[in-house]
């Protein structure tokens, strides 16, 4: 097998970059077959991939974080080729790491040189959102989609530079400032379903566990588990909206008296005003939008 690294340098600030120059000589002493492609702009790692899956290429690490996977997956999705040929993985070097932190992915080089070596291959299920006109456009996900308070934060903190702690001072400002928002939600695995109108607060529709730079979403996620599992938390007044975020970071959200959980194969969901969503930590596009789960669509490396 021959690794394609697409290595994004403004990722973590920096780190991105430093880790590769520690792992390329590793690389080459263990005899590790590998191609190097280093993005130029924004956007860049979906044309690399992209050209690469439809050159033959089929085994890729994004150098990087969330945002630097989600590109080079929707670069794979938009080839002419199936992703179950594909096996992707992530060498974390960026701001949330959230989908290495739930595969157990390590971040220094010699233990993430192992991490390869050790090649433990699994299928993943893949997210898929149709939005724009007739529904016609389409963006991949691989750990979580969403809209509401996470957008807002996006939106806000820009660049994060590889610094969490920008996005947790971010999200304490917006937790006062953001206005919950009307959402309408229908399942559409489910000919009975009704349309659901909440005002929330935030609402993620998750593969993996964490998002947000660590923050536990969805603890009964899973990569193999053919469903999307959906969080909304319903809006609330400020002062419970602070005394409610260790629910974010123990385990127990869906114990909360605010929070809905449930799972779902595929659903419509859309706004009463302009709402964004996004994928992987990627600002996307606008709601209204279809989310469907397509299981065992891709293979990752895991340490799950």
């Amino acid at each position: 097998m021959i690794w394609n690294f697409i290595l994004n340098p403004q990722a973590g600030g920096g780190k991105a970059l430093r880790f590769w120059q520690q792992l390329k000589p590793l690389l080459s002493q263990h005899n590790i077959k590998h191609h190097f492609h280093q993005t130029q702009y924004q956007g860049h790692a979906k044309v690399l991939s992209k050209e690469l899956a439809e050159q033959g290429e089929r085994a890729f690490v994004a150098i990087g974080g969330d945002g630097s996977v989600n590109e080079l997956l929707q670069g794979i999705f938009e080839s002419d080729c199936d992703l179950q040929e594909f096996v992707l993985t992530v060498a974390p070097q960026g701001t949330g790491n959230d989908w290495a932190r739930y595969h157990h992915i390590p971040k220094s080089p010699n233990a993430w040189l192992e991490f390869l070596q050790a090649a433990n291959v699994v299928e993943h299920d893949v997210g898929v959102v149709e939005y724009g006109d007739d529904f016609l456009q389409q963006h991949a996900f691989i750990n979580m989609a969403g809209s509401g308070l996470d957008c807002h934060i996006l939106q806000q903190m820009g660049c994060a530079g590889g610094k969490s702690l920008r996005y947790y001072s971010t999200l304490l400002s917006s937790l006062y400032g953001y206005q919950g928002r009307t959402l309408h939600f229908k399942r559409l695995d489910d000919s009975s379903s009704q349309d659901v109108a909440r005002t929330v607060l935030l609402s993620m529709f998750c593969i993996g566990r964490y998002g947000g730079a660590g923050m536990d979403f969805s603890p009964k996620a899973h990569h193999q588990s053919g469903v999307l599992h959906s969080v909304c938390v319903e809006d609330m007044p400020f002062l419970k909206r602070l005394f409610s975020l260790p629910y974010l970071l123990n385990g127990k959200i869906e114990q909360h008296s605010r929070v809905q959980a449930e799972t779902m194969r595929a659903l419509l969901v859309a706004g009463e005003d302009t709402a964004l969503f996004q994928c992987d930590g990627e600002l996307i596009g606008e709601l209204p939008a279809r989310l469907t789960l397509r299981p065992y669509a891709i293979r990752v490396l895991t340490r799950c």
